[in-house]
């Protein structure tokens, strides 16, 4: 199952593209504006990558919205690469707050940044 259509112009401009199966992956190919000044990448774009992921992972096991409360994240590798993936994987979930772990990779399956959050789910209002 595909992600669904995304309004954000933020996710867009990123260039985040998104899958269902087993789990929930989240890919983007590597781009000039992703780069620091020293010609890494930019560790944001990885923690923005881990937060979306298990974010989302957890929205759709828990037909919830979630927002982020805490997120501990470390990286491996800023070195550009061509491709990079992330997977998630709900962790613990006790009422209303939920843990997920998130794994990045490059096209080589490299462990490149990992990240551990919590976030707390709320009802999505149905207009």
């Amino acid at each position: 199952m595909k992600m669904p259509e995304t309004t954000s112009t933020f996710f867009d401009y990123m260039g985040f593209s998104g899958e269902w199966s087993d789990t929930f992956q989240l890919e983007i190919d590597m781009q000039p504006h992703l780069l620091q000044d020293d010609g890494t990448v930019h560790p944001g774009v990885f923690s923005t990558m881990l937060d979306i992921i298990m974010g989302a992972n957890i929205s759709i096991e828990t037909q919830s919205f979630a927002a982020t409360i805490n997120l501990n994240l470390s990286f491996f590798d800023l070195l550009p690469k061509e491709k990079y993936r992330a997977e998630t994987t709900v962790l613990n979930q006790d009422g209303k707050y939920v843990t997920a772990e998130g794994t990045i990779y490059d096209q080589n399956h490299s462990l490149i940044a990992k990240g551990i959050g919590t976030f707390k789910t709320s009802p999505i209002i149905q207009e």
